[in-house]
């Protein structure tokens, strides 16, 4: 894993007077964001395990958490490459070495289309791809690619009526599709995404519809192999039964980043692996540590944690367990997992958590800690430039940096 320095100025770097060997919390200004060491290296080799079981190849959503050192675990496993949402997640990616990239999202920028269009250029090797979603972004292509003298690959999105991005109807992709093909771009095959419906058999549904798709233009795509790209971190498994008998000649393309983290509320209710647990199950690896430092009435305490250091979108934090610090600082933690429901958080300000006690909930006095669990990874890691990586004991194993 690749250590970054960071600075006591930076969010989440670490005390450099710490001891080498330490806890996190002689090692950190809290709030901290850690990742747990034995959750990563589960999660990356169950779903390496699941991709390949099934035939799939992987290129997990790098947005997630602009980790290059993350990034590099996972195709290190055996991913195919990365996906990325923009062209400057891109070329994070490509100056951190990985020259396997697909952006999913249709592209209309000139100079970011001219940098992808010159990848090839810069590397024979490179396999660099964007979606198209429209004649605009066809003829936006070819342009860049007419402006570098470069080689734009692209493939079709197919979206699904009051969903994100992607023609609605098997007719425009094909339509779209010729398009590409007649203009000179490299036409390698269709995307979609199924994260955004309701439950996985409307996600396999979907993606039967696109397969067709993939199978009506492939005789446009020049490639040996064409490509069809799919995955939330929700639904795969809709995706994978609805991929089951596709021709030979088609590779399908995984891109589910939220996998890597898991958490402890979105994904966690419904990741397939909860659907298929001989399949393998993930770990939440994200918990971001906060003190308490105010309880100023009963049933009441506040930790410095807010808005601007932890995800709210998909749910509110959960408590994973509390540290009553004693006057030995970390040397005289005593960790408490409360029962379900006695300590929880009602509300987020922009850097105060607003914790309900239950009776019987263990005290909290101003100075203990409080570890949270998250619902929703891709929003917390937004919010720290430096992520602090635990061993079980809670020791500090590294301290890695995000790009965003």
């Amino acid at each position: 894993m690749t250590t970054t320095p960071g600075t006591v100025t930076t969010k989440g770097a670490p005390d450099p007077a710490a001891p080498a060997r330490r806890h996190v919390l002689e090692h950190a200004y809290l709030p901290v964001m850690t990742l747990r060491e034995s959750a990563l290296a589960n999660n990356t080799a169950v779903m390496q395990a699941y991709v390949e079981r099934h035939g799939l190849l992987f290129a997990p959503h790098m947005k997630t958490h602009m980790a290059p050192a993350l990034a590099a675990r996972q195709i290190t496993a055996g991913a195919w490459g990365v996906t990325v949402a923009s062209v400057q997640q891109a070329m994070v990616a490509w100056e951190h070495g990985v020259h396997r990239i697909v952006v999913a999202n249709e592209v209309l920028d000139p100079t970011g289309l001219a940098w992808l269009a010159s990848r090839r250029a810069a590397d024979p090797d490179a396999d660099v791809l964007c979606w198209v979603d429209s004649p605009a972004g066809v003829e936006a292509g070819r342009a860049a690619q007419d402006a570098v003298d470069g080689d734009l690959h692209v493939v079709v999105e197919v979206g699904f009526p009051g969903g994100r991005t992607g023609v609605r109807t098997a007719q425009q992709a094909r339509d779209l599709a010729q398009l590409a093909h007649d203009r000179g771009l490299s036409l390698r095959g269709v995307a979609g995404y199924e994260g955004g419906l309701p439950d996985v058999h409307a996600a396999r549904a979907y993606v039967e519809g696109v397969l067709a798709v993939a199978a009506a233009v492939r005789p446009l795509v020049e490639a040996p192999r064409a490509l069809l790209s799919m995955g939330g971190s929700a639904w795969f498994d809709g995706v994978v039964d609805a991929v089951a008998a596709r021709p030979d000649d088609l590779d399908v393309l995984l891109r589910s980043g939220a996998s890597l983290t898991h958490d402890d509320g979105f994904y966690a209710e419904r990741t397939p692996f909860g659907r298929h647990p001989d399949e393998g199950s993930l770990l939440a690896a994200i918990e971001v540590w906060g003190r308490v430092t105010s309880c100023p009435e009963p049933g009441l305490a506040l930790v410095a944690v807010g808005k601007r250091d932890i995800s709210f979108d998909e749910g509110l934090p959960v408590v994973r367990s509390v540290r009553h610090v004693g006057p030995g600082g970390a040397a005289g933690v005593v960790p408490v997992a409360p029962d379900p429901g006695a300590v929880t958080v009602t509300r987020l300000d922009d850097q105060h958590c607003y914790l309900a006690l239950a009776d019987g909930a263990p005290g909290l006095t101003p100075g203990d800690v409080v570890v949270f669990g998250i619902s929703h990874p891709c929003t917390v890691f937004d919010k720290w430039r430096q992520v602090t990586v635990i061993d079980d004991d809670e020791t500090v194993l590294d301290t890695i940096a995000t790009w965003f």
